[in-house]
């Protein structure tokens, strides 16, 4: 009998918190090797041919999800994502081997902890919903989002942050100086933005680093219908679009480039030329 196939969203806090929940059911509870899947918008699914496969925070489009769950023995799709709900809607009753828990209440960490365990969700994943529902609620949940963030990304190293209270505040203090430096960085990178179309909407737009787009272009998305930030890796462009409470649904933006998301925070990939990687003097 072949191992679970869990696959999540990748280059995501929610989403690893989501892998780490199953990681806690599978592995620490039940002895049992599942196979770990980071997956990204854009990505093709991988043959799951007579595979148990659990989807986290992120779905694929409506007709990859279709191959998916007409290859495997059974489909768990645990996500938030405003997009998802609207393209898999249906499909559950198309394909009795899928289940489908689509809750824009809960973060994708947070559904798929609820879903594995009884117990109560520990403090790590509160922190993570916190930072990904963008509601700022949980104590230490920013400077704990950033400490995770200044770490790889690890099933170990997130379990002992999550059972042994030293190392939660060790993370806490480190998260705290990375914070006041990026606070720096967010002021400086807002200086670099510039005015710009996405979609045909003019909107401010930067070139900044992941670690630090949700807050820059959320400030820089005040008083705008939305803003932009990408960042690049060889010839693939990562775009995040944050809008204020008032402000335009950038899930549906997103949507017409191919990615998803919530109504104020949503991205998408584009590709760029070869040529970009040759520069040549004149």
């Amino acid at each position: 009998m072949s191992s679970p196939l869990v696959i999540f969203h990748a280059s995501c806090l929610d989403g690893f918190g989501s892998a780490y929940a199953a990681y806690v059911h599978f592995k620490l509870k039940h002895n049992v090797d599942a196979e770990y899947l980071p997956a990204s918008h854009g990505d093709a699914p991988p043959d799951v041919s007579g595979r148990t496969v659990y989807i986290l925070d992120y779905a694929y489009k409506r007709p990859a999800m279709e191959q998916v769950c007409s290859q495997a023995e059974k489909v768990v799709v645990l996500d938030h994502h405003i997009t998802a709900k609207d393209a898999l809607v249906g499909l559950d009753e198309q394909f009795q081997n899928l289940e489908l828990v689509l809750d824009m209440e809960r973060s994708g960490a947070m559904i798929s902890w609820q879903y594995f365990h009884q117990e109560p969700a520990p403090n790590l994943i509160a922190c993570i919903q916190d930072r990904d529902l963008w509601r700022w609620n949980v104590p230490d949940s920013m400077d704990v989002n950033t400490g995770l963030m200044s770490h790889p990304f690890s099933f170990e190293g997130w379990h002992q942050v999550a059972n042994d209270q030293q190392a939660w505040q060790k993370l806490v203090h480190e998260g705290a100086a990375i914070n006041r430096f990026r606070a720096q960085m967010v002021e400086q990178h807002k200086r670099a933005a510039m005015m710009g179309e996405v979609a045909g909407i003019s909107v401010p737009i930067v070139n900044c680093p992941r670690a630090i787009v949700s807050e820059l272009v959320g400030e820089l998305a005040e008083g705008q219908p939305f803003a932009a930030g990408y960042s690049d890796k060889g010839t693939r462009r990562s775009w995040s679009l944050r809008s204020a409470k008032d402000g335009a649904d950038v899930a549906k933006i997103a949507e017409l480039f191919g990615g998803g998301g919530h109504k104020n925070a949503a991205g998408f990939v584009t590709q760029l030329s070869e040529n970009n990687l040759l520069v040549n003097p004149d």
